[in-house]
């Protein structure tokens, strides 16, 4: 019985990788909308300070996008995180200022949204960030033309599972 538990898990987990990398190809056109270069804040934290609720709630408009930095232990590094806490990720087939990520893409990793201004950095966010303008004509938030995403696997603030997942990477200032 465990054989077969172990084999039905293993296959689950098979498709679902499979049907992450369908969802990445394509391409896509959009426009560039340069902003201010990250403003920085006053606080010596690197720790997000909001609580995240969900990884949908994480990536809402209501406000305008707050990019921060944050330590990660399990990559070792520090990377950058949305207001929420969640991980950015940036997406190695896009090229600068165009996102490559539709369609079902686009939902397993939902892009960031600049909200209601401009985007803004905390400390450690030394970078420019500005918005683009993808295909399906929403805005997205860029990191030094990188255009920026979430993972829809990150359950709660300080996960990076999709970190090395089909041409993603967490993105670092």
């Amino acid at each position: 019985m465990n054989k077969r538990l172990s084999l039905l898990l293993a296959s689950t987990g098979l498709l679902l990788a499979l049907s992450i990398g369908a969802a990445c190809g394509g391409s896509s056109s959009s426009t560039t909308t340069p902003t201010a270069p990250a403003t920085q804040a006053s606080a010596a934290t690197t720790a997000p300070t909001a609580t995240p609720k969900a990884s949908t709630a994480a990536t809402s408009p209501a406000a305008s996008a707050t990019v921060l930095t944050s330590s990660n232990a399990t990559l070792g590094k520090t990377i950058l995180v949305n207001s929420a806490g969640f991980t950015l990720y940036t997406f190695a087939n896009d090229t600068a200022g165009t996102s490559a990520c539709t369609g079902t893409c686009a939902t397993v990793w939902p892009p960031l949204p600049p909200g209601n201004g401009t985007p803004t950095g905390g400390v450690g966010v030394t970078g420019t960030l500005a918005t683009i303008t993808r295909s399906d004509g929403t805005k997205q938030v860029t990191y030094n033309g990188k255009p920026l995403y979430t993972f829809q696997s990150d359950g709660s603030a300080g996960q990076a599972t999709g970190n090395g997942v089909n041409s993603f990477s967490a993105a670092t200032p």
